[in-house]
């Protein structure tokens, strides 16, 4: 990674101005042309463009790859740094560079630029390059929309500010004044900030379904180094997160054109069930852990280290996986994907309705569906898949909710807190049953060495005790959920 601070003033040039001749000031090389392609990245809200900081990927020129620049207290420099072209996503290097100003908002592209650059040298009788001076003409695109204008840029090299003022005097003279722009992306993202802020007063169905799919992609990528590190929570805040996703795509998938999202539905199951294997090993630990503590200590003596051990092998096996996964082609596809959902949302032509007239109703569809599941499973109230898949109904409507609250408020707000009472509930049932079915296959090993099962028949009690608790208490949350 390569830093250095770059000092440079940019200029407006009207249409069909050019640069005049600084011979007067240093010795002109010949005109040379470039052909560049920068694609901007940011946050859905523009958080770098508000604080100045620019994050680019860029093909063509002598600076071709991965750069960031950051504002110093002289309006005139910025630090710069680059790294080589590397792959399309963007390093965690320069993430981590502006994490401050985006903390766990996703970083996806918002602009792209294509600029012929017209550039001249300055040296000095030495031959020593004193400065660069470039006349872009720019091209953005942003949010499908193209607009077009030319500028100029002097950048120092191995001159100093007495000759960056000389060349601005001489360019004064002629008519060419500094730009009411800080940079390329600010003017090019002009428009589209001004209608985010107007959007915001009454939203449409696309900016709020973007807003929440937008927090969970953030933290799949704030969050990515520390899953690979195994650092605490971040496992589950990334499964979390994944499931939402899944979620809001499907509940809210007749704002989506006809099967768009389908396949990342089925990447986002893949990579949910890589997160959840150390999740779960993760979670009956703790759960087992505390189980043991209640038995007697001659009992927790005799069977604790091996289910614990047990248990640290499969959640480092599991771990392991993870890993491995987070390094395919697969995983890279999924993230690149993830990015281009937000950047460009494949939405129907109702999406750009008010979402407080859209979204409420495929909400309430999401709500039948997990009472559909609620009624399934009290007709068989024995058969624990039907519970199981009740909880994954009510997810579905607890993140949906969750969803509408940034324009429905606390009109939702109960409905975010039932729901959770519900998944929280029929989440320890699940767990109980995880873990019941662990000690049974334990047991079944330690029969057929030859050991006594009592000790795991004592666990397996316990859990069978905490698998009714849960479901008590999961039956009468759905009943609350279902009069909210």
């Amino acid at each position: 990674m390569a830093t250095g601070i770059e000092t440079e003033r940019k200029f407006a040039l009207a249409k069909g101005q050019s640069l005049p001749s600084l011979d007067a000031i240093a010795i002109e090389g010949a005109c040379e042309q470039r052909e560049l392609i920068s694609i901007y990245y940011d946050t859905p809200d523009y958080r770098l463009n508000a604080a100045q900081q620019v994050i680019r990927r860029r093909s063509g020129g002598p600076d071709a790859g991965w750069q960031a620049k950051l504002p110093t207290d002289n309006p005139d420099e910025r630090i710069e740094v680059q790294l080589p072209p590397g792959g399309e996503r963007l390093p965690r290097e320069l993430r981590d560079l502006v994490a401050a100003s985006v903390g766990e908002r996703p970083l996806l592209p918002v602009a792209e630029l294509r600029t012929h650059r017209s550039l001249r040298e300055l040296r000095d009788e030495a031959g020593r390059v004193l400065a660069e001076v470039c006349e872009d003409r720019v091209s953005a695109t942003v949010a499908g929309q193209t607009q077009e204008w030319t500028e100029a840029e002097v950048e120092l090299v191995g001159g100093d500010r007495r000759l960056l003022d000389a060349i601005e005097a001489e360019l004064h003279a002629a008519g060419v004044w500094r730009s009411p722009s800080r940079s390329k992306l600010a003017q090019a993202l002009a428009e589209q900030v001004a209608r985010l802020e107007e959007a915001a007063v009454n939203p449409p169905a696309a900016l709020v379904v973007r807003n929440y799919l937008g927090i969970q992609i953030g933290i799949l990528q704030a969050l990515e180094l520390k899953v690979l590190r195994n650092d605490f929570d971040a496992v589950h805040r990334c499964r979390v997160a994944t499931r939402k996703l899944r979620c809001t795509l499907r509940t809210f998938d007749p704002a989506f054109r006809p099967s768009s999202v389908r396949a990342l539905r089925e990447e986002l199951r893949w990579h949910a069930e890589q997160l959840g294997a150390p999740r779960d090993a993760e979670v009956l630990k703790q759960r087992l852990t505390a189980t043991l503590a209640e038995l007697p200590a001659e009992v927790a003596a005799e069977v604790g280290e091996e289910i614990l051990s047990h248990l640290a092998a499969q959640h480092v096996a599991a771990h392991d996986a993870l890993v491995t996964s987070m390094c395919t082609d697969r995983y890279r596809r999924l993230q690149l994907g993830l990015e281009q959902l937000l950047a460009d949302l494949p939405l129907d032509r109702m999406a750009a309705e008010p979402a407080t007239v859209v979204l409420p109703n495929m909400f309430a569809k999401a709500v039948h569906r997990a009472k559909a599941a609620a009624v399934r499973a009290e007709a068989r109230p024995s058969d624990l898949t039907r519970w199981h898949e009740l909880r994954k109904a009510a997810k579905a409507a607890r993140y949906g909710a969750e969803a509408l609250q940034s324009v429905l408020g606390s009109a939702v707000a109960n409905q975010v807190d039932a729901w959770s009472q519900v998944t929280t509930a029929l989440g320890d049932l699940q767990d109980a049953v995880i873990a019941a079915q662990v000690i049974s296959d334990l047991s079944f090993e330690a029969v057929g060495q030859g050991r006594s099962r009592a000790p795991f028949d004592e666990l397996r009690s316990k859990q069978d005790l905490r698998l009714r608790e849960a479901l008590t208490r999961g039956r009468a949350a759905v009943a609350v959920a279902l009069g909210s």
